[in-house]
């Protein structure tokens, strides 16, 4: 029903998305923050304002920020004026030994300045640290989720901090490698809600080296003067320029993507497209592919391939 409230919100259907966000609310008994805030914005919109105070509540409780003004501007003078004791409780010493974690896993990072090989000896080190101790630390209290450390009010899509040192676990890593494998970790939460289906799919890819859950990435060309030019996709992206080899990537990987409860990678292109140019809502995904080229005569030869969308 999640999938379905976002379609409705990319083609302006806000009352329809509102009602299903209602539907998927009563199944779900812990929705993620994305959701909430997602859900909040429509109802705001089409004067829901009982539900619109509801996740405005929760969000809260799960630690966002708003600015000062929100609750005034948006709810306050619609006679909503107290907030309830919170449901969830923050386990703030669990959240502090994962902030601990993101701390060592960015230190050198920070320091290379995104030359990582100067510092590979030192990201060997410091990342078989952080996810081992990561993983140790699921095993004894489980997966870290919104409602026990609450949410990155930092991170314009609620992605954790812990999340990359799982990302940094990658199968393909070349400066580190592989020292902790998530996959099962990950699956573990994701049926038991708590780590979001796009994340999850995402992750899974980056640990087992694969390209499961996505397709069709949005691309930008960044100039060597600091420029960029954005905003393309594949061609066949588009149904008529597609061959059976494309054909049958799709079909697998949205068999995969269903098993996730995730979208068709068409419909998921659409709100890629859609979130370009809508910051209202948040939605995640590593929609954009940056690419540099020495020679313009090498980026004219990739855009021959791709159609410009923005």
């Amino acid at each position: 029903m999640i999938n379905e409230a976002e379609k409705k919100i990319i083609n302006d259907s806000l009352i329809e998305a509102d009602k299903l966000y209602v539907e998927a609310f009563k199944v779900f008994k812990y929705p993620h923050a994305k959701d909430l805030f997602n859900s909040m914005k429509v109802a705001l919109k089409t004067n829901n304002m009982p539900l619109a105070f509801n996740n405005y509540q929760t969000l809260k409780c799960l630690g966002k920020n708003f600015d000062e003004f929100f609750f005034n501007e948006n709810l306050k003078k619609n006679n909503y004026s107290k907030l309830l004791p919170c449901k969830n409780v923050i386990d703030y010493n669990y959240k502090k030994k994962l902030d601990s974690l993101y701390n060592i896993d960015q230190y050198y990072r920070k320091l290379s300045k995104g030359n990582y090989g100067i510092y590979k000896n030192e990201l060997t080190r410091t990342d078989s640290i952080t996810s081992n101790n990561l993983y140790k630390i699921i095993q004894e209290k489980g997966f870290p989720n919104e409602y026990n450390i609450g949410i990155s009010s930092d991170n314009e899509t609620f992605f954790h901090n812990f999340y990359f040192i799982i990302w940094h676990q990658l199968a393909s890593n070349n400066i580190s490698s592989q020292k902790v494998n998530f996959s099962i970790e990950i699956n573990k939460a994701l049926n038991s809600g708590k780590i979001r289906p796009d994340i999850a799919g995402f992750l899974l890819d980056l640990n087992n080296g694969t390209n499961d859950y996505s397709f069709f990435p949005i691309i930008m060309f960044v100039k060597n003067n600091g420029n960029t030019d954005c905003c393309y996709i594949a061609k066949s992206y588009l149904p008529e320029n597609r061959n059976s080899i494309v054909n049958d990537k799709i079909q697998f990987i949205n068999n995969k993507r269903k098993s996730l409860a995730l979208p068709l990678v068409e419909d998921d292109v659409k709100k890629n497209i859609f979130y370009l140019d809508n910051k209202d809502y948040i939605f995640f995904s590593k929609t954009i592919e940056g690419y540099n080229f020495q020679s313009e005569n090498d980026e004219e030869i990739i855009k021959k391939g791709l159609i410009k969308i923005k």
